[in-house]
């Protein structure tokens, strides 16, 4: 006997299928991550991405900017007008309620619909590693597409090779893993001229030393 799906069997097989594991751990657990993110300090690449080519961006977007404020705070102290983009509605609405003056949006690195060269920078720290490989590149071009003229970007992964989902106290989410001159190249490619990189331990104050991948980040400029 052929079975006919009711529409709530059809509704249910949709969400199913755009179910995404990463997302809902940073809406399920968005205090938690929000906490973990304060123990990380990129004080030192945030200044190294403000200074570098003697240019300073007077208007930055925090890219995949997590609901702890960590970054946007850092910038605001430089005096650098800072706007931050999560896909995540938890962090988005911890961030407003953080700085009510500020502007925050809830949209995809992939396709954010903000205006054309919009920024003078692009900070996307810990954000495009959640991102599969294969998607890297559209985020790439966003970011080009929303800066302006040699526009500065900074982009930071960790070092390994492939994808994986990674467990962690919220569920679990996607990793993409990156060799030095891997991700230099896909951000060349991606249409920006790469200044400089950097390899740099785990900075997570609760780890022992070398037990974590390494971090590596890139400074680039818009070609």
């Amino acid at each position: 006997m052929k079975k006919h799906w009711k529409p709530t069997e059809a509704r249910s097989k949709i969400i199913d299928m755009e179910y995404d594991p990463t997302k809902s751990n940073y809406e399920t657990a968005n205090d938690w991550h929000a906490e973990k993110s304060e123990l990380y300090n990129w004080s030192p690449q945030l200044d190294a991405f403000l200074q570098f080519a003697n240019v300073k961006p007077e208007k930055v977007l925090d890219a995949g900017s997590g609901g702890s404020g960590r970054d946007i705070r850092q910038f605001r102290q430089r005096g650098i007008v800072v706007e931050g983009l999560d896909y995540s509605h938890a962090a988005v609405e911890k961030l407003k309620q953080q700085f009510p003056d500020g502007k925050f949006y809830e949209v995809d690195l992939r396709s954010t619909s903000l205006p054309v060269e919009n920024y003078d920078g692009v900070w996307a720290c810990a954000s495009l590693l959640n991102l599969k490989k294969s998607e890297v590149p559209a985020a790439l071009s966003e970011f080009k597409r929303i800066l302006k003229p040699k526009g500065k970007l900074f982009v930071s992964v960790k070092e390994g090779q492939g994808e994986r989902m990674i467990p962690d106290k919220a569920g679990e989410r996607l990793f993409s893993f990156y060799s030095e001159d891997e991700i230099r190249k896909i951000v060349e490619t991606a249409g920006f001229q790469i200044d400089h990189s950097e390899v740099m331990e785990d900075t997570f104050t609760n780890a022992a030393p070398k037990t974590l991948p390494r971090w590596i980040s890139v400074y680039a400029i818009k070609t």
